[in-house]
């Protein structure tokens, strides 16, 4: 619920868990961070020894419900950003101070 706040940086906002750019490599979303990991052995030792760990950890997400606003209830999207109203704000106003800073 947060991707837009890249835009800040400068960053061009993408619905993808893992992104490789030039010689970054991102993560999104909290199981990502595995998804991340596997890229990265993937690239670094090779895709085989990435599925042998995926296979040792015995990651297969089968997530119950939408986890992103795009394939999420459209009024539990809502009713989010509703109640998230202040903090999406305050974390533009941080925001904004930070990319100031680091453009300064």
């Amino acid at each position: 619920m947060s991707l837009q706040r890249l835009a800040a940086f400068g960053a061009t906002p993408v619905s993808e868990r893992v992104v490789i750019d030039r010689n970054r490599v991102t993560g999104g979303g909290v199981t990502a961070g595995i998804d991340f990991g596997l890229a990265l052995v993937a690239m670094l030792a090779g895709e085989t020894l990435a599925r042998e760990i995926q296979l040792q950890i015995e990651y297969e997400p089968q997530p119950p419900y939408g986890g992103s606003p795009a394939t999420a209830d459209p009024a539990i999207v809502a009713s989010l950003r509703g109640r998230l109203g202040a903090y999406a704000t305050a974390m533009a106003e941080t925001d904004a101070r930070a990319a100031a800073r680091l453009n300064g």
